[in-house]
């Protein structure tokens, strides 16, 4: 199969959306990638990250890709799970601590949690292109949203808790669970007592 045939199929995959690494793992060369991007197939939206023309970005993909080891997050994960119609200016991601963030892309908003804690409850959504990202769960958002020193307004959090306890699929006891492992359990109860 030709090459830039290749890359249209590989970028209809992926929603428009490709990494460089997936672009080399299926046998495409540099000089055609820089043809693909020459041509205007291609365009490069960030280091490492292409874009088919004429598509919308997908930043939440693409920057899942960029940061394999990042988890979207705190008001991020809200937003994702629909607990929250606010708009972000930046995303938050968290990373295990000690991560190198030296370079980190300025529309993260970056955390970083010990290792214990960082792989508790990632699960995959869909991104609003159809890409599968990571995240974490509801119920841990819930509870992590609630610590002191991630500085959610309390407004979101309240409209979260509002939007998550009319649903038939929730979790209580995992809710709860996050909440003793983050230390927020008085003010989980106080949100769930007024609320179930």
């Amino acid at each position: 199969m030709n090459q830039q045939v290749l890359i249209k199929k590989l970028a209809a995959e992926h929603n428009g959306t490709l990494t460089h690494n997936q672009l080399v793992n299926n046998n495409i060369s540099s000089y055609n990638i820089n043809l693909a991007l020459k041509s205007g197939l291609l365009e490069r939206t960030r280091s490492g990250i292409y874009q088919k023309s004429n598509t919308t970005e997908d930043i939440f993909y693409s920057l899942q890709q960029k940061y394999k080891r990042g988890v979207y997050s705190l008001e991020t994960a809200l937003y994702l799970w629909d607990l929250s119609d606010q708009y972000l200016f930046s995303l938050d991601m968290t990373f295990p601590r000690g991560y190198n963030h030296a370079n980190l892309d300025l529309d993260i908003n970056a955390h970083y949690q010990i290792k214990t804690l960082q792989d508790i409850r990632i699960t995959e959504t869909k991104s609003f292109n159809g890409n599968t990202i990571r995240v974490y769960s509801p119920e841990r958002t819930l509870a992590e949203v609630l610590r002191t020193i991630n500085m959610v307004d309390v407004e979101i959090v309240t409209n979260a808790y509002k939007t998550w306890a009319k649903r038939n699929e929730k979790n209580i006891n995992a809710l709860m669970d996050f909440a003793e492992k983050f230390k927020v359990m008085d003010k989980a109860n106080s949100y769930l007592e007024v609320l179930l």
